[in-house]
């Protein structure tokens, strides 16, 4: 294991501990556990929490602490020297955050939640040193997307890092402050 890699699970720990979040044991549900971390998923620029509805929209709203807003992440893969890919799934309803398109191939697709695709994961990776900051990106190194919020209002989306045809690989991957995501408060 790099020394980056394992400073990044050891921060990784360190902000679950610090936002005063626990993982839960595993619940009877469809799709994976037990979760790696459960609790708020807060824009860095909107400083606003990822909300769901039981229709599975997703948008962001002034964090209220309430379910909805509640999130698992649980890990699905993390092969040595690489980061973590991961399901995102709201507490209330146990649905699971994917883009709302077929192929991605439009201008900044929304998101919603569906019931659980195990193919449907994100690629989680640290922003910032002391990872504090967080990225989700969709098919990381294919079509070139991260979640993004950019304004209070605006539902959240994922957006194209660039038009750069050649992949992009953490840490580098996603280029806006738009797409840091804060886990807790």
């Amino acid at each position: 294991m790099t020394t980056r890699l394992a400073a990044a699970l050891t921060a990784m720990a360190a902000v679950v501990a610090m936002a005063g979040v626990a993982a839960t044991p595993a619940q009877a549900t469809e799709g994976p556990s037990p979760y790696w971390y459960t609790g708020i998923i807060r824009s860095w620029a909107q400083g606003q929490c990822l909300d769901s509805n039981d229709q599975g929209d997703v948008y962001t709203l002034p964090c209220n602490g309430g379910q909805y807003q509640q999130w698992h992440i649980t890990i699905a893969n993390h092969p040595k020297d690489e980061w973590a890919t991961v399901w995102i799934q709201d507490v209330q309803t146990q649905r699971f955050l994917i883009p709302r398109c077929d192929t991605c191939d439009s201008w900044q697709p929304g998101v919603g939640t569906v019931t659980w695709l195990p193919t449907q994961t994100w690629l989680l990776y640290p922003s910032n040193y002391p990872w504090t900051a967080w990225r989700f990106a969709w098919h990381p190194g294919l079509t070139q997307r991260c979640l993004d919020a950019n304004s209070p209002g605006h539902p959240p989306y994922i957006s194209y890092t660039d038009w750069d045809p050649d992949p992009i690989l953490p840490p580098d991957y996603c280029s806006s402050n738009f797409q840091d995501w804060k886990l807790g408060f």
